[in-house]
């Protein structure tokens, strides 16, 4: 048998322990209030205490599922008016035992229990040895009073007109309140804006009345004029023990600071897609650049061109410029940024400016990329950020119908014969150099493709072949298959079907990265 004391003095002690070692049982130990955080299995308590720490420990431990038999030990001078008074308490019951503090009458205490022991194990009703005693002696009025008192939440409990009968210490303070018992009997229109008020009330009568089982919403309180409060609420019906409603209970947790955070970040978002909104429109217009159109002595077209630009987010990492240089010839750059976004948009932009500062150069393909190389190189460096762009440069010789192209960091262009004998080929792989923005002075290789009437060139960046279901991608395969199947169609007809094609595809509308194609078709 466990048996514990608390703060016994030593005489007590030493009558105890002789006491029971006299019957052959008994080990002794001292525990600390609350005895809820006692893990011990007790099957004695010993209590020597004032006469308020009296009653609040036997009004708690009338609570316990399993309480262990209790002798208190109360002054002589005030045992029968206190033997009276806990006997006709309305909280105090189970298991409690009292004698006055003196050795003769500890013994005679001790011996009522032994008894009451001896007599329960003949009945078979299991003691405190059967069960954990932490699951067993935490009283639920304790808790709850624990809670009430200590916790940061709106917590309340309502009759079924709405009207306060338990709340927590910290909606006291928040009303202005020094005690619960200024709270409890009123409603929310004692402390609450008329609007809140009315919302609560009609929440909590559709509780009572059966038409909701819960209630869980933010809602915005006025304490006072200057004070202004979001609750994120919830509230469920309150039942008594034999299933009647008798009103409703719930948590409101004040969320006053994570709203107004939030409402400052949706500020923000809605500044900055409306920032990026503008930047996308004109990036989009500095994209949708108007196409050389020429045309021969007799005034058919020389050469037809078509071009798609589609960004995956707002701002794009693809760029492209068409230009007719001064010698009459076309010159057809495309890059393809790392990244996405708005860093991706503002290599874009440094490159645009560096295409138009380099037209000495337009029919200098190798000594273009070379320039352009080293003009990022000198602009990206001192951030010392990672930024590499991959591209190609071509430039047509319409009399001589050649064309001539430089490739770097990756392939990105292909021969489309208008002889359906003829295969279609990508740029030479052999020849691409590295991406222009990672080392200055590079000597970019040109190559040269002599065209006859028809032949197509087309032009596109990786996100037209990397576009991929699950791990399978589109691939260059795919894309050299389509542009032979489409060779004779219209050049805008052509890029339309593709781009149906790889969506398609990838069963969807949405392209996972920027897409920029061009296209030409030499008459």
């Amino acid at each position: 048998m466990a048996i514990c004391q608390i703060n016994c003095s030593q005489k007590n002690i030493k009558t105890i322990d002789a006491h029971f070692k006299g019957c052959g049982l008994g080990v002794i130990e001292t525990v600390e209030i609350p005895i809820s955080s006692c893990k011990l299995k007790i099957d004695l308590l010993v209590v020597e205490e004032s006469p308020l720490v009296v009653e609040q420990l036997a009004a708690s431990m009338s609570d316990w599922n399993v309480p262990p038999a209790t002798l208190f030990l109360l002054k002589e001078q005030d045992f029968d008016y206190q033997v009276n008074y806990f006997e006709h308490h309305p909280r105090v019951g189970r298991s409690m035992f009292f004698c006055k503090n003196q050795t003769k009458a500890i013994k005679a205490g001790l011996t009522s229990i032994l008894k009451f022991y001896q007599n329960r194990e003949k009945l078979d009703i299991q003691h405190a040895d059967s069960e954990i005693y932490c699951a067993n002696n935490i009283s639920p009025r304790w808790l709850f009073q624990t809670m009430m008192k200590h916790l940061d939440e709106y917590i309340y409990f309502k009759d079924k007109k709405s009207r306060f009968l338990a709340v927590s210490d910290y909606l006291v303070k928040q009303v202005n309140k020094q005690s619960p018992t200024e709270v409890i009997g009123l409603d929310d229109y004692d402390f609450y804006d008329q609007a809140h008020a009315d919302e609560a009330y009609s929440d909590e009568m559709r509780l009572v009345q059966g038409q909701l089982s819960e209630i869980n919403k933010e809602e915005h309180v006025n304490v006072n004029i200057d004070d202004e409060m979001w609750v994120a609420t919830r509230k469920l019906p309150l039942f008594t023990k034999s299933n009647r409603i008798a009103g409703s209970f719930g948590l409101s947790r004040d969320i006053t600071r994570e709203k107004k955070l939030h409402d400052k970040l949706e500020q923000n978002h809605e500044r900055m897609q409306s920032e990026l909104l503008l930047a996308k429109n004109l990036q989009s217009k500095l994209m949708q650049q108007k196409l050389p159109n020429l045309v021969k002595e007799d005034g058919s077209t020389a050469v037809t061109l078509s071009s798609k630009y589609i960004p995956s987010f707002h701002l794009s990492g693809d760029y492209y410029s068409v230009k007719q240089t001064a010698c009459g010839g076309i010159a057809i750059f495309i890059a393809d940024v790392m990244g996405h976004g708005v860093r991706a948009s503002m290599v874009t932009a440094m490159i645009q400016t560096a295409v138009q500062e380099l037209s000495e150069f337009s029919n200098q393909p190798a000594e273009f990329m070379k320039q352009l190389n080293n003009s990022m190189v000198q602009s990206i460096k001192p951030s010392g950020q990672l930024l590499f762009t991959t591209g190609a440069y071509c430039y047509l010789n319409i009399d001589k119908r050649q064309l001539t192209y430089v490739q770097a960091g990756a392939k990105h262009g292909i021969l489309v014969p208008v002889d359906e004998r003829k295969m279609s080929s990508s740029f030479k792989k052999e020849t691409v150099g590295p991406a222009l923005g990672l080392v200055k002075d590079v000597d970019y290789q040109e190559n040269e493709v002599q065209l006859e009437e028809n032949d197509e060139i087309f032009l596109y960046t990786d996100g037209i072949i990397e576009a991929a279901l699950g791990e399978e991608e589109f691939s260059e395969r795919r894309l050299l298959d389509f542009l032979a199947e489409h060779r004779h169609d219209k050049l805008d007809d052509m890029m339309t079907a593709l781009i149906k094609s790889v969506q398609n595809f990838t069963d969807s509308q949405q392209l996972d990265d920027d897409v920029c194609l061009v296209s030409l078709r030499l008459h």
